[in-house]
């Protein structure tokens, strides 16, 4: 009897917050589409989360449970509805063969208008993941218009539908996490599904729209955006302007609450006299917010599927007016008739696979994610799993590190590695000589020396290549900089390691960035510079005033990287004066308080593995150079087995010949690579026909991928001859060259 009263307050409770908020939202629509005000429905969520909590949570993993029981206030910003030919959902109005071309430019680029941004942003988050080349596969294996087992599309994939956004915030405005709902028209409220898609690295809400979004939309489901709350947010200090949810930018003292990001300084130092002594420098969301955004992603994903249910209930969709209750509506798209998928790429797909983790409620039904970014907690004892390739073993205590142990050895010994190319640094290894990190003598033995000490610390060869590009793209010192500033919550002022934002141009100075390409940073920055006219500035550099990091220069005249900055950021992984925690001493001061900040902060993110028993699909290229498979997908596939079951639904397809960054592939004309949105989107396809139909997932495998076939024979089927079973047992995961 308890029991049964217990489930009928819940019912009850939820149902009168929704009509509750349901009627604020008639009271305060124009009859445009446009929302008018703030308005905190996360309250009926917030509600709801707390009743079940009482009774469910306590089943909760207790790594994941630190952040599941806060609740966020949904403030709802614009609502806006596309015809599907001039503007639509998921292309802006261009169409496939629109995305191909060059960014559209707006007519006074200082003040761009809301459309503009968003058709720039949209074509700018294809071109930034999609390898967009006819002969990789893009508009006849995938793109908008490329059908797939449940969608046939519009000959140019446009989409007619709406589109809502949305703040999640814990009510002070710094969190402000941006949500993003798109229904399509053809949304079957007979059969509903949705599809959430966090955003793939630090990007905007927008990040997923070219793969996960793509996905969704065109199998009629409802898509559910969120940016995580690392969004993009970019506060110039010397304007003192920030950005707005949709991208236009306001004076902070203005924007308020309204902001994306907000800068915040200390106690001994604000952001005017910070300002003053290093002019020019920029606040980044990820890296400055003092959040550790990272802690709460899989929270943030279960906010985005909430308000989904929310935004798919009212009147004006599928909610239906109550003929009994004056200015009610009956809520009848629920999670028990509907499909749920959590998919992402990246921290995308931590960020599902962290959710449901923490989906305690049973929002989420299955998930599929493609080269997460994952930090895994601790095997409950010292043996762990090993990993077995071919001939090569990888025992636990060498892959069970965090990634940013990873990217930050990365940082070393890159610039190195890659010197014999256009990518490198030659005298960043006449550097690591001179402080005896590196013993040969020549710069072909260092270089060589460099590539050994990577694939010795569990990196594995056949990634060494593409690795030569991502140096290129500054992404391990960009990565390695912007996630301890993370993890540690230190401020823009805080100066970590000698290293800031801001405009600059070759060994000059850093420069004040122009108006537009401020307004451009919305449109095109991937939220980690460098990028978008962002640099990572050396801040001792220039005697003081600051130079882009590559551009440093050491005591003894070598062009070295700031290698100087990447032992400082080392050091908050070690503990230690050294590049490896047995080298040097321990930490004193500043730094060891710095340590201590960024491995709290690192233990705030640790993911459990259990997946609940939800059926789940981890895509991963074998090259991938950022996420390397060793210490991330495979080590999260073995925990699962090892402490879940080994009958536990989760599938693990490891891709030959395919790495982190598609649209890499195009940029620097790799042809040795394949496209791996194509397996996420075959996956997506997998795992909806196993949620609705009930056919099996796919067997555990590597693929066969062959890059200098035609492109009918590049891409073989998953389940084909052509993949390799991967098995786990007696604690070993064995994973075939195939």
């Amino acid at each position: 009897m308890i029991d049964y009263l217990s489930s009928r307050l819940k019912a009850l409770s939820r149902l009168v917050l929704v009509l509750l908020v349901v009627t604020l939202l008639i009271s305060c629509d124009d009859g445009n589409g446009l929302i008018l005000g703030i308005m905190a429905v996360g309250a009926a969520s917030g509600l709801w989360q707390a009743i079940d909590d009482e009774s469910d949570n306590k089943e909760a993993d207790t790594a994941s449970s630190s952040n599941s029981n806060t609740s966020a206030d949904f403030i709802i910003h614009s609502s806006q509805k596309y015809d599907g030919i001039s503007d639509d959902l998921l292309t802006a109005g261009l169409g496939q063969s629109g995305l191909t071309n060059i960014t559209p430019n707006a007519m006074d680029p200082i003040n761009p208008t809301i459309a503009e941004i968003r058709q720039a942003t949209i074509v700018n988050q294809y071109q930034a993941l999609q390898d967009r080349r006819s002969r990789s596969g893009y508009g006849t294996l995938y793109g908008p218009a490329v059908p797939t087992q449940f969608a046939t599309p519009s000959p140019e994939g446009k989409i007619a539908g709406k589109e809502y956004l949305a703040y999640a915030d814990d009510g002070s405005g710094r969190q402000n996490v941006t949500m993003m709902v798109q229904i399509p028209n053809d949304f079957d409220p007979e059969n509903p599904c949705i599809i959430a898609a966090p955003s793939p690295g630090s990007r905007g809400v927008y990040g997923a729209i070219s793969t996960i979004g793509e996905w969704g939309l065109k199998n009629r489901c409802a898509v559910a955006y969120t940016d995580k709350g690392t969004g993009n947010g970019v506060h110039d200090l010397t304007t003192n302007t920030v950005n707005l949810i949709e991208g236009t930018r306001a004076i902070a003292t203005d924007a308020g609450k309204q902001a994306n990001f907000i800068a915040q300084g200390t106690s001994e130092l604000d952001l005017p006299s910070y300002n003053s002594i290093y002019p020019g420098r920029i606040a980044q969301k990820h890296t400055h917010s003092q959040q550790n955004p990272e802690a709460n992603w899989g929270k943030n994903v279960i906010d985005a599927i909430q308000f989904a249910f929310y935004v798919l209930n009212l009147e004006e969709n599928f909610g239906q007016k109550s003929t009994q209750t004056e200015n009610t509506v009956i809520t009848t798209i629920t999670k028990d008739k509907a499909i749920v998928i959590a998919a992402g790429i990246s921290t995308g797909g931590t960020a599902a696979l962290r959710a449901t983790e923490q989906d305690s409620q049973n929002w989420i039904d299955g998930v599929v994610v493609a080269a997460p970014l994952i930090n895994l907690r601790q095997f409950a004892d010292a043996e762990g799993i090993t990993i077995q390739q071919g001939n090569k073993t990888f025992f636990y205590q060498l892959y069970s590190k965090p990634l940013l142990d990873v990217i930050t050895y990365y940082n070393i010994f890159q610039p190195c590695a890659s010197a014999n190319t256009i990518m490198g640094l030659p005298e960043r290894c006449t550097a690591l000589h001179n402080a005896n990190w590196l013993s040969s003598n020549t710069l072909s033995e260092q270089i060589i020396e460099a590539k050994k000490r990577l694939n010795d610390y569990g990196i594995l060869e056949s990634s060494n290549a593409i690795a030569d590009y991502y140096e290129s793209a500054s992404i391990y010192a960009g990565f390695a900089y912007g996630y301890a500033g993370a993890y540690g919550r230190f401020s823009v002022v805080d100066n970590l390691c000698g290293y800031s934002y801001a405009g600059s141009q070759g060994d000059e100075p850093p420069r004040i960035k122009s108006l537009a390409d401020l307004a451009d940073d919305f449109q095109s920055s991937s939220g980690m510079p460098p990028a978008s006219e962002t640099q990572l500035i050396n801040n001792n550099g220039n005697q003081g005033n600051g130079i882009d990091f590559r551009q440093s220069i050491d005591v003894n005249s070598n062009h070295d990287g700031y290698l100087d900055g990447a032992l400082c950021l080392r050091q908050l992984v070690t503990g230690t004066t050294g590049i490896t925690i047995n080298t040097g001493n321990p930490l004193t001061g500043n730094q060891s308080e710095h340590y201590r900040k960024v491995q709290k902060g690192i233990s705030e993110t640790l993911a459990s593995s259990n997946l609940r028993g939800k059926p789940a699909i981890i895509v991963h290229g074998r090259d991938d150079a950022l996420a390397p498979v060793n210490f991330t997908s495979r080590a999260y596939y073995g925990l699962n087995k090892q402490t879940q079951s080994t009958t536990s639904p989760l599938v693990y397809l490891e891709v030959k010949n395919a790495h982190h960054f598609d649209a890499f592939n195009q940029l620097y004309h790799i042809d040795t690579q394949i496209p791996l949105y194509y397996y996420l989107s075959q996956s997506l396809d997998r795992m909806y026909d196993h949620l609705k139909n009930k056919v099996d997932l796919p067997s555990s495998q590597v693929i066969r991928t062959q890059p200098t076939a035609s492109l009918n024979n590049q891409l073989p089927a998953i389940d084909s001859k052509e993949t390799c079973l991967i098995t786990f047992s007696n604690r070993v995961l064995n994973i075939p060259e195939c």
